[in-house]
């Protein structure tokens, strides 16, 4: 009895309810390594089932308990993988928020360094103008004599 026919089913679908959506998820094949080992694991019960009076209802439960195990290994599989793809989204979400804050604190520093700029132009003006209206205060006089 080859149990490589009681392989899942080329594409069943599996739908898994998330907040909002339901997704489909296809199901493939095992890999045939995978599949080579539990039928390895198999060839005892394939010689007691090569017994006509045990034959029947052994094969029919072995082949339900294959195929169950099979379909098992890979609702484990797609749950590892949406378990990671939800850390990673969890990463973005993490990694946006930083990169949000980072644009904030550049636009503040630059905002910050505008108003320096400014407030050293202010003074140099100011600066400037106090020069300019004290120099003739300070500069001597000269005097015209006759």
């Amino acid at each position: 009895m080859d149990y490589s026919e009681n392989n899942l089913i080329n594409k069943p679908t599996l739908e898994l309810d998330e907040p909002n959506t339901t997704l489909k998820i296809f199901l493939r094949r095992l890999s045939s390594k995978l599949d080579r080992d539990i039928n390895q694991c198999l060839d005892p019960i394939e010689r007691l089932l090569s017994y006509p009076e045990h034959c029947a209802s052994a094969a029919s439960s072995c082949a339900k308990t294959v195929t169950q195990f099979k379909f098992d290994l890979m609702v484990h599989r797609i749950n590892a993988i949406q378990s990671k793809t939800r850390a990673h989204q969890i990463k973005l979400h993490n990694l946006k928020e930083k990169l949000t804050q980072s644009v904030e604190i550049l636009l503040s520093l630059k905002q910050i360094i505008e108003n320096r700029e400014q407030a050293m132009r202010d003074r140099h003006q100011a600066y400037l103008q106090y020069k300019l209206n004290t120099f003739f205060d300070v500069a001597p006089m000269a005097t015209t004599s006759e």
